[in-house]
């Protein structure tokens, strides 16, 4: 293993305890700990951009290469959502950014309370994929500020009721930065009517 290698492990380490303590503490925000979270997972995004053989920017895309661009962190983007399980299985087909189409299980609804009004995510599982739970959606960011095709966020959890949902890791889909790349479309019900100015902006 490569001394670049161990830096690599070692922070990405550090990322995560960091991840822990923020997730395990009170709702209360510490804000100097919580930019601080934050930040340290966009600097692991860039890393992982700029290095990975994964990256979308690849071969001649890495050589502009020249960083994420992002709404600087803002807890009041921080929700906590109650969870809706959708109990009879159902599934939905969303078309993607280059025309195709993916399968998808309906898994939940997170209701919650932001800019004075309530919304609600349709969260989803790909099927035949993993086990992870991520959301697709759009804001009245999109297309100006934001991608226009919508942002993720990927939410872990297991029998959960109420969750939190952070808007300042919401991030851009590959096909963002690399039109070769196949990305899921936001469903009509994630497009929200308010701005989400939290999280990944534009690719400059």
């Amino acid at each position: 293993m490569t001394k670049r290698n161990i830096k690599i492990i070692g922070f990405s380490a550090a990322v995560v305890l960091l991840f822990f303590i923020y997730f395990s503490s009170q709702n209360e925000v510490d804000l100097e700990n919580y930019i601080e979270i934050v930040e340290a997972k966009r600097t692991e995004s860039d890393g992982f951009m700029r290095n990975s053989d994964q990256s979308p920017f690849q071969d001649s895309l890495k050589l502009s290469y020249h960083g994420l661009n992002y709404f600087p962190p803002n807890p009041d983007y921080r929700v906590q959502a109650i969870i809706k399980p959708v109990e009879a299985a159902e599934q939905l087909i969303i078309p993607t950014s280059d025309g195709k189409k993916r399968r998808y299980e309906k898994f939940a609804y997170a209701e919650f309370k932001l800019a004075g009004d309530r919304h609600r995510l349709l969260l989803l599982k790909e099927v035949g994929g993993d086990d992870t739970i991520f959301t697709a959606f759009a804001d009245e960011t999109s297309g100006e500020s934001t991608y226009g095709g919508g942002r993720y966020l990927d939410l872990k959890f297991k029998n959960a009721r109420q969750i939190t949902i952070d808007f300042n890791f919401a991030y851009n889909p590959y096909c963002a930065y690399n039109y070769t790349f196949s990305c899921p479309l936001p469903p009509p019900e994630n497009i929200l009517t308010i701005p989400i100015m939290a999280g990944e902006k534009n690719y400059d």
